[in-house]
């Protein structure tokens, strides 16, 4: 388990878990929230790091 990607991805769905049982009651509100959490983390890290590309070390 050395990808960078799979360690995103494991990070981005144990936040979103927290996040979405400490900011929600009900658990369709629940998973709703975590899984656009967890989707926005990952769209935003791929976009993050493909915008850094160019530029050199």
């Amino acid at each position: 388990m050395s990808s960078h990607l799979v360690l995103l991805a494991l990070f981005a769905f144990f936040v979103s878990l927290v996040f979405a049982m400490i900011s929600k009651d009900e658990p369709r509100e629940q998973l709703r929230f975590g899984g656009l959490m967890f989707g926005g983390f990952i769209v935003s890290a791929i976009v993050l790091g493909w915008l850094m590309y160019p530029f050199p070390l």
